[in-house]
C-alpha cells in the first residue's frame, strides 16, 4: 500500500512514516520542507496544503492518505487565527478534494481529544461535542465535519483520529514536556498556568504512530477512534515526574490560560476492541525516552553539528495583495479609457460624422464588455459575468434599434463602422488583458512572498 502522509517531515508524521516502513508499506511525505529523519529512501514532495493541484498531484497512485499536517501549537492558533483557520479547516478541505480528484481509497485525518473540550467524566466518540471556545478545536472539529460531509456527498472513505496529546522524541519544543525538560536541565524554575489540576491523556509518539497505521484497516471505514494513553496525568504530576528524573526543580504557578482544555477521561476501548490498538508506554517510561533522546540529539547537537546564522536579509516593505489589486485595477481602468478615447479622437480626425463616432463608442464598449464577461474571476464572478453581457447586450440593441439610434443620435452599423468599433474593442481589450495578467502575477508572487 502507499500512502502520502502530510506533514510527514514533522513530529507525529516523521514517526508515522518510521512505522509504514516497518510494516512494509510505500510512504510518501508532502510537507513544506525537506524530512530530517528520511533520506532518499522515502518518496518526498514539497508542497502547500493550500496548493489543491500539488497536492492531487503527489497522491498519484497513492492508495490513502494520512492527513497530519497542522498548525498544532494551540498559543500560535491564538496568536495567528487566520493563518491557522487556512491550514486547518482550508488546507483539509483541499485535501479531501485533491484526494476525491486523484481517486484515494481512504484519508485518515488527525483530530484531537481537545474537541471534548469542557466536557467532564468519562467520555468516548459517541460522545456529543460542543460548540468550542478556543480557535484550534474549531479548526480541527471543521475537519472533522468536512470528512463527514465528503463521506456523504462523494462516498470519499474517511477515517478520523482524535489523538491524546502526543510526546516523545522530535517532539516540537513548544510542547509541555519539552519545555519542563529544557528548564529542568537548565535549573530553571517550571511555569504551571493555574493549579496545574488539569489532566490530560498523553500518548507516547511511537504508540501514536502504530495506531495510525492500524487505522488504515478495513475495519476502520468511516469510524472515529480516540488514540490515547492509559493514564491521566495532571500539569502538576508532569512537573513531579520530570523533578523525579532529573532532580528537584522548582515550581512557580502562573494565571489560568483561556480556553484551556479541561481535561475529561477521554476513553480509547474502540481502538482496542477494533484496531487491537493498546498504548504500550507508560508515561514515566515515556518521559524518560524522551529525556534520553533530548540528552543524546538535541543536547550535544550544538558541539556536533553547530548551527551557522545567515545574515538576515531585510525586505522592502510590500503591499497588501489586496491594495495591490485594487492599484492595478485603477490603472488598467485607466489604461482602457485613455487608449479607447485616443482611438475615438483618431476615427473622428479622419472624417467621421459626430454621430458615427459615436456608434464606434458603443460597439467598441460593447466588444471591451463581453470580453470581461469571460475574462473577470473571483468571488463576485456570476455579477460580473451578468453585468458584461448586459452591457454588451445593451450596446448591440442600442445601435441595430433605430428607436434607440435616434434617441442617442448615433449612426446606424454598416460595415465600415461596424469594423471600426471591433478594432477599438481589440484595442482596449488588449491592454485590459495586459492588466488582468498583471494583477494576477503580482497577487501570485506577494502570496509566495507570504508563505
Amino acid at each position: 500500500m502507499k500512502v502520502l502522509v502530510t506533514g510527514g517531515a514533522g513530529f507525529i508524521g516523521s514517526h508515522v512514516v518510521d512505522r509504514l516502513l516497518a510494516v512494509g508499506m510505500a510512504p510518501r511525505i508532502f510537507d513544506l520542507r525537506p524530512s530530517p529523519h528520511h533520506g532518499d529512501e522515502v518518496d518526498a514532495v514539497l508542497g502547500d496544503l493550500l496548493d489543491r493541484d500539488a497536492l492531487q498531484r503527489a497522491m498519484k497512485g497513492c492508495d490513502a492518505v494520512v492527513h497530519l499536517a497542522a498548525a498544532a501549537d494551540v498559543d500560535d492558533v491564538a496568536r495567528r487565527p487566520v493563518d491557522a483557520e487556512a491550514v486547518n479547516a482550508r488546507g483539509t478541505l483541499n485535501v479531501l478534494e485533491a484526494a476525491r480528484g486523484a481517486g484515494v481509497g481512504r484519508v485518515v485525518y488527525a483530530s484531537t481529544i481537545w474537541v471534548y473540550g469542557s466536557c467532564t467524566g468519562t467520555v468516548d466518540e459517541d460522545h456529543a461535542v460542543e460548540l468550542p471556545d478556543h480557535l484550534y478545536t474549531a479548526t480541527k472539529l471543521a475537519g472533522e465535519m468536512y470528512c463527514r460531509s465528503y463521506a456523504a456527498l462523494y462516498g470519499l472513505d474517511c477515517t478520523v483520529l482524535r489523538f491524546g496529546i502526543p510526546y516523545g522524541p522530535r517532539a516540537r519544543p513548544a510542547g509541555v514536556i519539552p519545555i519542563f525538560v529544557r528548564k529542568a536541565l537548565a535549573g530553571e524554575p517550571l511555569t504551571i498556568a493555574g493549579e496545574g489540576l488539569q489532566s490530560r491523556r498523553f500518548v507516547y509518539v511511537e504508540d501514536l504512530a502504530d495506531g495510525v497505521v492500524r487505522s488504515l484497516a478495513p475495519q476502520a471505514s468511516g469510524r472515529v477512534y480516540n488514540l490515547v494513553g492509559d493514564e491521566s496525568v495532571t500539569v502538576r504530576g508532569i512537573a513531579d515526574t520530570v523533578g523525579e528524573l532529573v532532580g528537584d526543580v522548582e515550581v512557580v504557578h502562573t494565571p489560568a490560560r483561556t480556553a484551556d482544555f479541561a481535561g475529561a477521561e477521554v476513553c480509547g476501548a474502540r481502538a482496542a476492541a477494533e484496531l487491537g490498538w493498546r498504548p504500550a508506554t507508560s508515561f514515566a517510561e515515556g518521559v524518560e525516552r524522551y529525556l534520553d533522546w533530548h540528552s543524546r540529539d538535541v543536547a550535544q547537537a550544538p558541539q556536533t553539528a553547530p548551527r551557522v546564522r545567515l545574515p538576515r536579509i531585510r525586505r522592502r516593505p510590500r503591499m497588501a495583495p489586496g491594495l495591490v489589486s485594487l492599484v492595478l485595477s485603477w490603472l488598467t481602468l485607466f489604461a482602457v479609457a485613455g487608449v479607447l478615447a485616443a482611438y475615438l479622437a483618431a476615427v473622428h480626425a479622419i472624417g467621421v460624422t459626430a454621430a458615427s463616432d459615436r456608434t464606434v463608442a458603443v460597439l467598441s464598449v460593447s466588444t471591451l464588455a463581453g470580453y470581461l464577461a469571460m475574462a473577470l474571476d473571483g468571488p463576485r464572478k456570476a455579477l460580473w459575468t451578468f453585468a458584461g453581457w448586459a452591457v454588451a447586450a445593451a450596446g448591440l440593441v442600442v445601435v441595430y434599434m433605430a428607436e434607440f439610434r435616434e434617441v442617442l443620435h448615433l449612426a446606424g452599423p454598416d460595415e465600415s463602422r461596424v469594423l471600426l468599433g471591433l478594432a477599438g474593442g481589440a484595442l482596449a481589450i488588449a491592454i485590459a488583458d495586459a492588466g488582468l495578467r498583471l494583477r494576477r502575477t503580482g497577487e501570485e508572487r506577494l502570496a509566495a512572498d507570504r508563505a
